[in-house]
C-alpha cells in the first residue's frame, strides 16, 4: 500500500486492511500502554506510523499530542516521510524526534529555569568536556597523569547522574584526590555556565 501525496492534495483513508492481524491491533489499541515487541523487519515502523496518521484522521488527537522517539536520524527521517505521505500537512506538527533531537528541543524551550543560560546554548560532546577538563587541570597546576581528564570526568558523570551537584560531591569527598575532583567539578561547572554550555549529564 503505497500513498502517493502530490501538492495540495488531500490524504486519503488510512487502510488499515493492508495490515496484518496483530499490525492493525497495535494501530486500533489507543487507550493506555502498549508495548509492541517484534524482531527486524516485522513493520514496527510501517506500525507506528500507521499508529500516529490513525490517531490524528481517526481519533481526532492534535499532532503536536504525539511524540514519537526512535534511536537514528534515518529512521526518524524515514519516519517522518511516511507520516508526512499518510497525514499531509498536519503531520508537521507531530513530535517525531531522535531521543537526542527530542531532548535538545525540550531544553531549548525550558533553558530558562537553568539559571545563567540562554537558548542557544552548545553541547559538549565528552572530546568537549575533556578539553575544558585538561584546561582546569592546568589552571589549578595539576598533573594530568595524575588526574586523567577520562577518569574526573567519569566522576563527574557518575556524581551528575546520581544528581549529586559539586558541592554535594565536595561534602562527601573524603580523600586528597577526591576533594580536588570536587574542585575540578565546580570550576567545569561554571566553565560550562560561562560558555553557555551543556554535557549531555
Amino acid at each position: 500500500f503505497v500513498r502517493l501525496m502530490r501538492k495540495g492534495c488531500v490524504p486519503m483513508p488510512i487502510d488499515l486492511d493492508t495490515l496484518n492481524g496483530p499490525q492493525r491491533e497495535a494501530v486500533e489499541c489507543t487507550e493506555g500502554p502498549l508495548l509492541v515487541l517484534a524482531g527486524a523487519g516485522s513493520g514496527k515502523t510501517r506500525v507506528l506510523t500507521y499508529r500516529i496518521a490513525h490517531l490524528i484522521e481517526d481519533k481526532g488527537v492534535a499532532p503536536w499530542e504525539i511524540l514519537a522517539i526512535t534511536f537514528t536520524n534515518k529512521a526518524a527521517a524515514e519516519m517522518r516521510e511516511r507520516v508526512n505521505n499518510m497525514s499531509g500537512p498536519a503531520a508537521k506538527d507531530v513530535w517525531l524526534f531522535t531521543f537526542h533531537a527530542f531532548c535538545a528541543r525540550f531544553l531549548r524551550m525550558e533553558i530558562d529555569k537553568l539559571p545563567g543560560y540562554g537558548g542557544n546554548f552548545a553541547i559538549y560532546d565528552t572530546a568537549d568536556s575533556q578539553n575544558l577538563i585538561k584546561q582546569i587541570l592546568k589552571e589549578m597546576n595539576l598533573d594530568d597523569k595524575r588526574f586523567q581528564p577520562s577518569g574526573i570526568l567519569s566522576r563527574i558523570s557518575n556524581a551528575k547522574n546520581a544528581l549529586q551537584d559539586a558541592a554535594a560531591f565536595a561534602r562527601q569527598a573524603g580523600d586528597f584526590y577526591e576533594q580536588k575532583v570536587a574542585d575540578i567539578y565546580s570550576r567545569y561547572e561554571q566553565k560550562l555556565q560561562l560558555n553557555n554550555a551543556l554535557d549531555f549529564d
